[in-house]
Protein backbone atom coordinates (compact mmCIF):
# COMPACT_ATOMS: atom_id res chain seq x y z
CA UNK A 1 0.00 0.00 0.00
CA UNK A 2 1.19 3.16 -1.26
CA UNK A 3 1.35 5.87 1.97
CA UNK A 4 0.76 9.80 1.16
CA UNK A 5 3.45 12.26 1.45
CA UNK A 6 3.09 15.98 1.51
CA UNK A 7 5.29 18.66 -0.21
CA UNK A 8 -2.79 -2.19 -49.73
CA UNK A 9 -2.67 -3.11 -54.00
CA UNK A 10 -1.87 -5.03 -50.80
CA UNK A 11 0.91 -3.37 -48.26
CA UNK A 12 3.98 -5.58 -49.94
CA UNK A 13 2.74 -4.91 -53.30
CA UNK A 14 2.69 -1.24 -52.94
CA UNK A 15 5.78 -0.55 -50.87
CA UNK A 16 7.75 -3.01 -53.77
CA UNK A 17 6.49 -0.65 -56.59
CA UNK A 18 8.72 2.52 -55.11
CA UNK A 19 10.66 3.87 -58.09
CA UNK A 20 14.45 3.73 -56.95
CA UNK A 21 15.22 7.36 -58.06
CA UNK A 22 12.55 8.40 -55.71
CA UNK A 23 14.47 7.52 -52.49
CA UNK A 24 17.89 9.52 -53.69
CA UNK A 25 15.33 12.53 -54.76
CA UNK A 26 12.89 12.53 -51.50
CA UNK A 27 14.26 14.76 -49.24
CA UNK A 28 17.32 17.57 -50.24
CA UNK A 29 20.33 17.35 -48.57
CA UNK A 30 20.55 17.40 -44.67
CA UNK A 31 24.10 17.51 -43.60
CA UNK A 32 24.49 17.66 -39.86
CA UNK A 33 26.17 20.91 -38.92
CA UNK A 34 29.19 21.07 -37.04
CA UNK A 35 29.41 21.74 -33.21
CA UNK A 36 29.65 25.17 -32.79
CA UNK A 37 33.15 24.50 -30.31
CA UNK A 38 34.84 27.96 -30.34
CA UNK A 39 38.14 28.83 -28.21
CA UNK A 40 35.98 29.67 -25.32
CA UNK A 41 33.03 27.82 -26.17
CA UNK A 42 31.60 27.10 -22.88
CA UNK A 43 28.73 23.74 -23.11
CA UNK A 44 25.15 25.43 -22.68
CA UNK A 45 22.26 24.33 -20.23
CA UNK A 46 19.39 23.29 -21.80
CA UNK A 47 15.77 23.89 -20.10
CA UNK A 48 13.37 21.71 -22.60
CA UNK A 49 9.58 22.19 -21.82
CA UNK A 50 6.72 20.70 -23.68
CA UNK A 51 3.26 21.14 -23.05
CA UNK A 52 0.83 18.35 -23.49
CA UNK A 53 -2.01 18.74 -26.09
CA UNK A 54 -1.50 22.96 -26.67
CA UNK A 55 -2.35 23.70 -30.11
CA UNK A 56 0.11 26.30 -31.44
CA UNK A 57 -2.65 28.91 -32.39
CA UNK A 58 -2.94 29.43 -28.67
CA UNK A 59 -0.20 31.27 -28.58
CA UNK A 60 -0.08 35.06 -29.80
CA UNK A 61 3.30 34.65 -31.33
CA UNK A 62 2.17 32.77 -34.50
CA UNK A 63 0.50 35.75 -35.55
CA UNK A 64 -2.70 34.65 -37.08
CA UNK A 65 -3.78 32.78 -33.80
CA UNK A 66 -6.89 31.36 -34.45
CA UNK A 67 -8.28 31.19 -31.15
CA UNK A 68 -8.18 34.90 -29.98
CA UNK A 69 -9.51 34.22 -26.75
CA UNK A 70 -6.87 34.72 -24.17
CA UNK A 71 -3.55 36.48 -24.79
CA UNK A 72 0.25 34.11 -24.11
CA UNK A 73 2.22 37.57 -23.07
CA UNK A 74 5.22 34.74 -21.71
CA UNK A 75 5.63 32.82 -24.78
CA UNK A 76 5.45 35.78 -26.90
CA UNK A 77 8.07 37.12 -25.16
CA UNK A 78 9.88 33.76 -25.39
CA UNK A 79 9.30 34.02 -29.16
CA UNK A 80 10.81 37.89 -29.33
CA UNK A 81 13.92 36.34 -27.75
CA UNK A 82 14.58 33.65 -29.99
CA UNK A 83 13.29 31.85 -33.27
CA UNK A 84 9.92 30.23 -33.68
CA UNK A 85 9.09 27.84 -36.17
CA UNK A 86 6.22 28.65 -38.21
CA UNK A 87 6.50 24.73 -39.38
CA UNK A 88 6.97 22.35 -36.46
CA UNK A 89 4.81 19.45 -36.42
CA UNK A 90 4.20 16.33 -34.60
CA UNK A 91 4.39 13.96 -36.94
CA UNK A 92 2.75 11.24 -34.74
CA UNK A 93 0.14 13.06 -32.77
CA UNK A 94 -0.16 10.77 -29.48
CA UNK A 95 1.23 11.19 -26.42
CA UNK A 96 3.85 8.07 -26.24
CA UNK A 97 4.64 8.39 -30.24
CA UNK A 98 5.66 12.03 -29.95
CA UNK A 99 7.72 11.51 -26.50
CA UNK A 100 9.51 8.24 -28.29
CA UNK A 101 10.47 9.97 -31.38
CA UNK A 102 11.92 13.19 -29.19
CA UNK A 103 14.01 11.03 -27.12
CA UNK A 104 15.41 8.33 -29.66
CA UNK A 105 15.42 10.94 -33.02
CA UNK A 106 13.59 7.53 -34.68
CA UNK A 107 10.32 6.98 -36.30
CA UNK A 108 8.02 5.46 -34.51
CA UNK A 109 8.19 2.35 -36.63
CA UNK A 110 12.24 2.39 -35.45
CA UNK A 111 11.98 3.06 -32.04
CA UNK A 112 8.77 0.47 -31.73
CA UNK A 113 7.12 3.77 -29.37
CA UNK A 114 3.75 3.10 -31.34
CA UNK A 115 1.05 3.15 -28.57
CA UNK A 116 0.22 4.88 -25.53
CA UNK A 117 1.42 2.70 -22.22
CA UNK A 118 4.82 0.54 -23.54
CA UNK A 119 8.09 0.16 -21.91
CA UNK A 120 10.76 2.03 -23.74
CA UNK A 121 13.21 -0.02 -24.50
CA UNK A 122 17.09 0.82 -23.17
CA UNK A 123 18.18 -2.30 -25.53
CA UNK A 124 16.51 -0.52 -28.54
CA UNK A 125 17.23 2.87 -27.63
CA UNK A 126 20.56 3.10 -25.88
CA UNK A 127 21.35 6.09 -27.27
CA UNK A 128 18.54 8.37 -26.07
CA UNK A 129 19.04 12.40 -26.04
CA UNK A 130 19.56 12.12 -22.00
CA UNK A 131 22.49 9.60 -22.22
CA UNK A 132 23.82 11.73 -25.06
CA UNK A 133 23.63 14.27 -22.44
CA UNK A 134 25.16 12.64 -19.50
CA UNK A 135 28.16 11.01 -21.50
CA UNK A 136 28.85 14.55 -22.12
CA UNK A 137 28.78 15.24 -18.40
CA UNK A 138 25.58 16.99 -18.13
CA UNK A 139 23.64 16.94 -15.42
CA UNK A 140 19.99 15.04 -16.43
CA UNK A 141 16.79 16.11 -14.66
CA UNK A 142 12.89 14.81 -15.78
CA UNK A 143 10.07 16.51 -14.12
CA UNK A 144 6.30 16.00 -15.32
CA UNK A 145 4.35 13.27 -17.39
CA UNK A 146 7.04 10.56 -18.62
CA UNK A 147 4.34 8.42 -20.38
CA UNK A 148 6.96 5.90 -21.91
CA UNK A 149 5.97 3.00 -19.32
CA UNK A 150 3.43 0.62 -19.43
CA UNK A 151 2.09 1.52 -15.82
CA UNK A 152 -1.09 -0.45 -15.10
CA UNK A 153 -1.60 -1.92 -18.38
CA UNK A 154 1.16 -4.47 -17.77
CA UNK A 155 -1.27 -5.51 -15.12
CA UNK A 156 -4.99 -5.60 -16.02
CA UNK A 157 -6.00 -7.47 -12.50
CA UNK A 158 -5.11 -3.89 -10.70
CA UNK A 159 -8.01 -2.07 -8.65
CA UNK A 160 -7.41 0.71 -9.80
CA UNK A 161 -7.87 2.22 -13.08
CA UNK A 162 -4.45 1.49 -15.59
CA UNK A 163 -4.13 4.79 -16.77
CA UNK A 164 -2.95 5.36 -12.77
CA UNK A 165 -1.16 2.47 -11.63
CA UNK A 166 1.88 1.40 -11.25
CA UNK A 167 2.97 5.08 -12.17
CA UNK A 168 6.65 4.42 -10.58
CA UNK A 169 9.41 4.48 -12.98
CA UNK A 170 12.12 2.99 -10.72
CA UNK A 171 15.94 4.49 -11.14
CA UNK A 172 18.25 3.13 -14.00
CA UNK A 173 17.88 2.22 -17.62
CA UNK A 174 14.16 2.07 -17.54
CA UNK A 175 14.79 6.41 -17.00
CA UNK A 176 16.50 6.49 -20.45
CA UNK A 177 19.51 8.40 -19.06
CA UNK A 178 17.76 10.96 -16.71
CA UNK A 179 19.44 11.05 -13.12
CA UNK A 180 17.36 13.32 -11.32
CA UNK A 181 13.67 12.93 -11.08
CA UNK A 182 10.28 14.16 -9.83
CA UNK A 183 8.00 12.42 -12.40
CA UNK A 184 4.90 10.27 -12.72
CA UNK A 185 4.06 7.84 -15.59
CA UNK A 186 0.51 9.30 -16.18
CA UNK A 187 -2.13 10.64 -14.15
CA UNK A 188 -4.88 13.05 -14.41
CA UNK A 189 -5.16 14.31 -10.73
CA UNK A 190 -4.39 17.88 -11.15
CA UNK A 191 -5.66 19.85 -8.63
CA UNK A 192 -4.17 17.08 -6.20
CA UNK A 193 -0.90 16.22 -8.17
CA UNK A 194 1.08 13.83 -6.62
CA UNK A 195 4.71 12.40 -7.90
CA UNK A 196 7.40 10.08 -7.62
CA UNK A 197 11.16 11.00 -6.81
CA UNK A 198 13.53 7.34 -6.22
CA UNK A 199 11.05 5.37 -3.81
CA UNK A 200 7.73 3.49 -4.90
CA UNK A 201 5.69 6.10 -2.71
CA UNK A 202 3.64 9.30 -4.20
CA UNK A 203 4.43 13.00 -3.10
CA UNK A 204 1.38 14.65 -2.95
CA UNK A 205 1.60 18.59 -3.83
CA UNK A 206 -0.56 21.33 -2.23
CA UNK A 207 -0.76 23.03 -5.86
CA UNK A 208 -1.62 22.58 -9.48
CA UNK A 209 0.04 20.60 -11.40
CA UNK A 210 1.46 22.64 -13.26
CA UNK A 211 2.54 25.29 -10.88
CA UNK A 212 3.91 22.57 -8.51
CA UNK A 213 6.39 21.69 -11.61
CA UNK A 214 7.32 25.30 -12.34
CA UNK A 215 8.58 25.19 -8.91
CA UNK A 216 10.56 22.10 -9.18
CA UNK A 217 11.91 23.59 -12.11
CA UNK A 218 13.29 26.07 -10.26
CA UNK A 219 13.98 24.91 -7.56
CA UNK A 220 16.31 22.37 -9.55
CA UNK A 221 18.05 24.96 -11.67
CA UNK A 222 18.70 26.88 -8.29
CA UNK A 223 20.70 24.26 -6.57
CA UNK A 224 22.92 23.99 -10.02
CA UNK A 225 23.45 27.46 -10.97
CA UNK A 226 26.53 27.23 -9.09
CA UNK A 227 27.83 23.95 -10.10
CA UNK A 228 30.65 23.44 -12.40
CA UNK A 229 28.67 21.06 -14.67
CA UNK A 230 25.74 22.00 -16.93
CA UNK A 231 22.27 20.57 -16.86
CA UNK A 232 19.98 19.20 -19.07
CA UNK A 233 16.18 19.46 -17.78
CA UNK A 234 13.11 18.38 -19.53
CA UNK A 235 9.86 19.85 -17.76
CA UNK A 236 6.72 17.75 -19.31
CA UNK A 237 3.50 19.52 -17.57
CA UNK A 238 0.43 17.25 -18.11
CA UNK A 239 -2.40 20.56 -18.77
CA UNK A 240 -3.55 21.65 -20.85
CA UNK A 241 -4.76 17.70 -21.60
CA UNK A 242 -8.09 16.43 -20.64
CA UNK A 243 -10.27 16.24 -19.10
CA UNK A 244 -11.58 19.50 -20.06
CA UNK A 245 -13.57 20.56 -16.70
CA UNK A 246 -14.14 22.94 -13.61
CA UNK A 247 -12.35 20.60 -11.94
CA UNK A 248 -9.18 20.13 -13.40
CA UNK A 249 -8.83 23.82 -13.74
CA UNK A 250 -6.25 25.67 -11.48
CA UNK A 251 -7.95 28.16 -9.70
CA UNK A 252 -9.20 31.30 -10.34
CA UNK A 253 -7.96 31.10 -14.12
CA UNK A 254 -11.85 29.91 -15.24
CA UNK A 255 -13.08 33.31 -14.43
CA UNK A 256 -10.29 35.37 -16.66
CA UNK A 257 -11.39 32.85 -19.59
CA UNK A 258 -14.65 34.73 -21.89
CA UNK A 259 -17.63 33.09 -21.85
CA UNK A 260 -18.13 33.61 -25.14
CA UNK A 261 -15.09 31.89 -27.06
CA UNK A 262 -13.93 32.94 -31.05
CA UNK A 263 -14.38 29.35 -32.47
CA UNK A 264 -12.41 28.42 -36.40
CA UNK A 265 -14.13 28.51 -39.51
CA UNK A 266 -14.05 24.25 -39.40
CA UNK A 267 -16.24 24.19 -36.02
CA UNK A 268 -19.94 23.22 -36.73
CA UNK A 269 -22.22 25.63 -35.20
CA UNK A 270 -23.83 21.75 -33.60
CA UNK A 271 -20.69 21.65 -32.06
CA UNK A 272 -20.19 24.95 -30.22
CA UNK A 273 -22.69 25.53 -27.33
CA UNK A 274 -22.43 21.82 -26.66
CA UNK A 275 -18.57 22.20 -25.86
CA UNK A 276 -18.27 25.82 -24.97
CA UNK A 277 -17.09 24.86 -21.43
CA UNK A 278 -15.19 22.34 -22.78
CA UNK A 279 -13.31 24.93 -24.35
CA UNK A 280 -13.34 27.89 -21.48
CA UNK A 281 -11.63 24.71 -19.22
CA UNK A 282 -8.93 24.68 -21.90
CA UNK A 283 -7.98 28.28 -22.17
CA UNK A 284 -7.69 28.05 -18.51
CA UNK A 285 -4.97 25.79 -18.61
CA UNK A 286 -3.25 27.36 -21.35
CA UNK A 287 -3.21 30.59 -19.33
CA UNK A 288 -1.89 29.41 -16.32
CA UNK A 289 0.63 27.63 -18.32
CA UNK A 290 1.77 30.77 -19.83
CA UNK A 291 2.34 32.13 -16.58
CA UNK A 292 4.40 29.59 -15.68
CA UNK A 293 6.66 30.00 -18.39
CA UNK A 294 6.87 33.92 -17.23
CA UNK A 295 8.12 32.45 -13.77
CA UNK A 296 11.09 30.18 -15.34
CA UNK A 297 11.92 33.22 -17.57
CA UNK A 298 12.01 35.63 -14.81
CA UNK A 299 13.63 33.00 -13.01
CA UNK A 300 16.10 32.96 -15.78
CA UNK A 301 16.75 36.40 -15.64
CA UNK A 302 17.21 37.28 -12.21
CA UNK A 303 19.62 34.36 -11.56
CA UNK A 304 21.91 34.95 -14.70
CA UNK A 305 21.44 31.57 -15.98
CA UNK A 306 19.58 33.03 -19.22
CA UNK A 307 23.13 33.94 -20.28
CA UNK A 308 24.15 30.50 -21.23
CA UNK A 309 20.50 28.53 -21.42
CA UNK A 310 19.16 27.53 -24.39
CA UNK A 311 15.23 27.29 -23.76
CA UNK A 312 13.12 25.87 -25.76
CA UNK A 313 9.33 25.52 -25.45
CA UNK A 314 7.06 22.84 -27.81
CA UNK A 315 3.89 20.64 -27.17
CA UNK A 316 3.38 16.97 -28.31
CA UNK A 317 0.50 17.25 -30.70
CA UNK A 318 -2.56 20.14 -30.58
CA UNK A 319 -6.39 19.30 -29.91
CA UNK A 320 -9.09 19.91 -32.42
CA UNK A 321 -11.64 21.30 -30.15
CA UNK A 322 -14.25 21.26 -32.56
CA UNK A 323 -12.74 21.17 -36.15
CA UNK A 324 -14.33 19.33 -38.47
CA UNK A 325 -16.63 17.60 -35.98
CA UNK A 326 -13.91 16.21 -33.71
CA UNK A 327 -12.39 16.30 -30.74
CA UNK A 328 -8.92 15.33 -29.51
CA UNK A 329 -5.76 14.70 -31.55
CA UNK A 330 -5.10 11.75 -33.45
CA UNK A 331 -5.88 12.84 -36.71
CA UNK A 332 -3.83 14.22 -39.57
CA UNK A 333 -5.88 18.30 -39.63
CA UNK A 334 -3.88 20.87 -38.53
CA UNK A 335 -5.64 21.87 -35.09
CA UNK A 336 -4.12 18.01 -33.96
CA UNK A 337 -0.62 18.09 -35.81
CA UNK A 338 0.33 21.76 -35.48
CA UNK A 339 2.71 22.65 -32.35
CA UNK A 340 4.27 25.94 -30.64
CA UNK A 341 7.77 25.69 -30.95
CA UNK A 342 10.31 28.42 -30.04
CA UNK A 343 14.04 28.35 -28.91
CA UNK A 344 16.26 31.11 -27.43
CA UNK A 345 19.66 31.38 -26.66
CA UNK A 346 20.47 35.05 -25.60
CA UNK A 347 23.58 36.41 -27.77
CA UNK A 348 23.56 33.06 -30.02
CA UNK A 349 20.18 32.33 -31.56
CA UNK A 350 18.94 35.52 -33.23
CA UNK A 351 16.21 36.63 -31.58
CA UNK A 352 12.79 37.46 -33.04
CA UNK A 353 12.83 35.68 -36.13
CA UNK A 354 10.65 33.30 -37.99
CA UNK A 355 11.54 30.68 -39.96
CA UNK A 356 9.53 27.97 -42.22
CA UNK A 357 11.90 24.60 -42.07
CA UNK A 358 10.08 21.83 -41.38
CA UNK A 359 10.81 20.37 -38.05
CA UNK A 360 9.69 16.85 -36.36
CA UNK A 361 10.29 15.74 -32.89
CA UNK A 362 13.20 13.52 -34.57
CA UNK A 363 14.81 16.43 -35.08
CA UNK A 364 15.47 17.60 -31.41
CA UNK A 365 18.11 15.48 -30.64
CA UNK A 366 20.67 15.99 -33.07
CA UNK A 367 19.53 19.91 -33.50
CA UNK A 368 19.59 20.31 -29.81
CA UNK A 369 22.93 18.10 -29.87
CA UNK A 370 24.37 20.16 -32.51
CA UNK A 371 24.02 23.66 -30.40
CA UNK A 372 25.73 21.98 -27.43
CA UNK A 373 28.84 20.71 -29.25
CA UNK A 374 27.93 16.78 -28.58
CA UNK A 375 28.19 14.61 -31.48
CA UNK A 376 25.35 13.16 -33.11
CA UNK A 377 25.12 9.47 -33.35
CA UNK A 378 24.25 7.18 -35.59
CA UNK A 379 21.13 5.54 -36.19
CA UNK A 380 18.44 8.22 -35.81
CA UNK A 381 16.27 9.40 -38.12
CA UNK A 382 16.00 13.29 -37.09
CA UNK A 383 18.00 15.75 -39.21
CA UNK A 384 20.15 18.48 -37.36
CA UNK A 385 18.33 21.87 -38.17
CA UNK A 386 20.95 24.01 -36.23
CA UNK A 387 21.73 25.95 -38.75
CA UNK A 388 17.86 26.68 -39.05
CA UNK A 389 17.84 28.00 -35.52
CA UNK A 390 20.69 29.92 -36.74
CA UNK A 391 18.78 31.41 -39.07
CA UNK A 392 21.64 30.78 -41.36
CA UNK A 393 21.68 31.38 -45.13
CA UNK A 394 22.39 28.76 -47.42
CA UNK A 395 21.21 26.00 -45.23
CA UNK A 396 19.96 22.55 -46.30
CA UNK A 397 16.10 22.63 -46.84
CA UNK A 398 14.33 19.30 -46.54
CA UNK A 399 11.14 18.90 -48.43
CA UNK A 400 8.29 17.02 -46.86
CA UNK A 401 7.96 14.96 -43.78
CA UNK A 402 6.08 11.83 -43.17
CA UNK A 403 3.03 11.69 -40.87
CA UNK A 404 0.85 9.06 -38.99
CA UNK A 405 -0.61 7.13 -36.78
CA UNK A 406 -0.27 3.11 -35.97
CA UNK A 407 -3.19 1.89 -33.78
CA UNK A 408 -6.73 3.61 -34.11
CA UNK A 409 -7.39 3.81 -29.99
CA UNK A 410 -4.91 5.42 -27.29
CA UNK A 411 -3.84 2.58 -25.45
CA UNK A 412 -4.56 -0.65 -27.15
CA UNK A 413 -3.56 -2.69 -30.20
CA UNK A 414 -7.31 -1.67 -32.24
CA UNK A 415 -8.40 -1.11 -36.21
CA UNK A 416 -10.58 1.17 -37.12
CA UNK A 417 -12.28 3.03 -34.14
CA UNK A 418 -12.54 5.14 -32.73
CA UNK A 419 -10.10 6.52 -35.25
CA UNK A 420 -8.97 5.57 -38.47
CA UNK A 421 -5.29 4.87 -38.63
CA UNK A 422 -3.57 6.97 -41.60
CA UNK A 423 -0.55 8.30 -43.12
CA UNK A 424 0.49 11.48 -44.74
CA UNK A 425 3.03 13.70 -46.29
CA UNK A 426 3.31 17.71 -44.76
CA UNK A 427 5.66 19.89 -47.10
CA UNK A 428 4.77 22.87 -45.19
CA UNK A 429 2.15 24.32 -47.92
CA UNK A 430 0.37 20.96 -48.94
CA UNK A 431 -0.95 17.91 -46.32
CA UNK A 432 -1.60 14.73 -47.95
CA UNK A 433 -3.56 11.46 -46.00
CA UNK A 434 -4.58 8.45 -46.94
CA UNK A 435 -6.78 6.54 -44.39
CA UNK A 436 -5.56 2.88 -43.78
CA UNK A 437 -9.44 1.51 -44.12
CA UNK A 438 -12.86 3.72 -44.01
CA UNK A 439 -15.88 2.07 -42.58
CA UNK A 440 -18.99 4.08 -43.71
CA UNK A 441 -18.13 7.72 -42.37
CA UNK A 442 -17.67 11.12 -43.96
CA UNK A 443 -13.83 10.53 -44.97
CA UNK A 444 -12.95 10.53 -48.26
CA UNK A 445 -9.95 7.56 -48.76
CA UNK A 446 -7.58 10.46 -49.59
CA UNK A 447 -7.61 13.67 -48.98
CA UNK A 448 -5.24 17.14 -50.09
CA UNK A 449 -4.97 20.44 -48.34
CA UNK A 450 -3.49 23.49 -49.79
CA UNK A 451 -2.56 25.29 -46.24
CA UNK A 452 -1.88 28.99 -47.53
CA UNK A 453 -5.18 28.74 -49.63
CA UNK A 454 -7.28 27.27 -47.31
CA UNK A 455 -5.87 27.12 -43.70
CA UNK A 456 -8.67 25.48 -42.25
CA UNK A 457 -8.87 23.00 -44.04
CA UNK A 458 -12.28 22.97 -45.47
CA UNK A 459 -12.07 22.03 -49.25
CA UNK A 460 -10.54 18.27 -49.77
CA UNK A 461 -8.57 19.01 -53.72
CA UNK A 462 -8.26 14.98 -54.18
CA UNK A 463 -10.88 15.05 -56.64
CA UNK A 464 -9.76 18.67 -58.63
CA UNK A 465 -8.23 18.30 -61.67
CA UNK A 466 -6.19 20.96 -61.81
CA UNK A 467 -4.35 19.17 -58.86
CA UNK A 468 -3.82 15.42 -60.34
CA UNK A 469 0.00 15.80 -60.42
CA UNK A 470 0.65 17.34 -57.39
CA UNK A 471 -1.36 14.54 -55.96
CA UNK A 472 0.62 11.95 -57.66
CA UNK A 473 3.85 13.89 -56.88
CA UNK A 474 2.45 13.27 -53.01
CA UNK A 475 1.46 9.93 -53.50
CA UNK A 476 5.01 9.00 -54.42
CA UNK A 477 6.75 10.91 -51.87
CA UNK A 478 4.46 9.06 -49.22
CA UNK A 479 5.70 5.80 -50.52
CA UNK A 480 9.41 6.91 -50.54
CA UNK A 481 9.06 8.04 -46.92
CA UNK A 482 7.22 4.94 -45.95
CA UNK A 483 10.11 2.77 -46.95
CA UNK A 484 12.49 5.02 -45.28
CA UNK A 485 10.55 4.11 -42.61
CA UNK A 486 10.33 0.68 -43.14
CA UNK A 487 6.75 1.45 -42.87
CA UNK A 488 4.15 -1.35 -44.51
CA UNK A 489 1.15 0.96 -43.18
CA UNK A 490 -0.34 -2.07 -41.21
CA UNK A 491 -3.41 -2.27 -39.20
CA UNK A 492 -2.97 -1.43 -35.51
CA UNK A 493 -3.85 -5.18 -34.78
CA UNK A 494 -0.58 -6.14 -36.21
CA UNK A 495 1.44 -3.81 -33.57
CA UNK A 496 0.61 -6.10 -30.53
CA UNK A 497 3.26 -8.51 -31.80
CA UNK A 498 5.58 -5.75 -31.13
CA UNK A 499 5.38 -6.14 -27.40
CA UNK A 500 5.35 -9.06 -25.02
CA UNK A 501 2.28 -9.70 -22.49
CA UNK A 502 3.95 -6.98 -19.79
CA UNK A 503 4.34 -4.06 -22.73
CA UNK A 504 8.04 -4.42 -22.84
CA UNK A 505 9.24 -4.17 -26.47
CA UNK A 506 10.57 -7.28 -28.22
CA UNK A 507 10.30 -6.22 -32.13
CA UNK A 508 10.14 -3.41 -33.98
CA UNK A 509 9.99 -2.53 -37.83
CA UNK A 510 13.72 -3.29 -38.17
CA UNK A 511 13.33 -6.92 -36.34
CA UNK A 512 13.54 -8.39 -32.97
CA UNK A 513 14.90 -6.11 -29.60
CA UNK A 514 18.60 -7.46 -28.89
CA UNK A 515 17.64 -9.62 -25.54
Amino acid sequence: MRRKIKDRVTRREFMRSIPAFLAAASVASCSRSEPPKKPGFKPPNVLFIFADQLRADICGAYGDARFKNIRTPHLDRLAGQGVTFTNALSTAPKCTPFRGMLMTGKYPTHSGLVVNFVHASPRQNPDCIAHIYARNDYETAFIGKWHLAAGGWKNPGHTESPDIADNFVPPGPARLGFQYWAANNFHVDFNDYWYFRDEDTRIYSEKYETDSQIDQAIEYMESRKDSDKPFFLMVAPHPPHPPFRSTHTPAGYLEEVTHDPVWTPNVPEEEKEKHRERLRCYLAMCKNLDDGIGRLLEFLDESGLSRNTIVVFTSDHGEMHGSHGRYNKKVPFAESVDIPLFMRWPGVIPAGIKVDDLYTPMDHLPTLSSLCGLSIPDGIDGVDLSAAVMNRAGRSVRNEVLMGTYVSGYNTFTSGAPFLEWRGVHTGRWTYFRWLRRPERAEAAEELYDNEADPYQMTNLVASADHSERLDSLRNKLTVLLAKAHDDFLPGTAYADWYDADRNLIRTALGPVPK
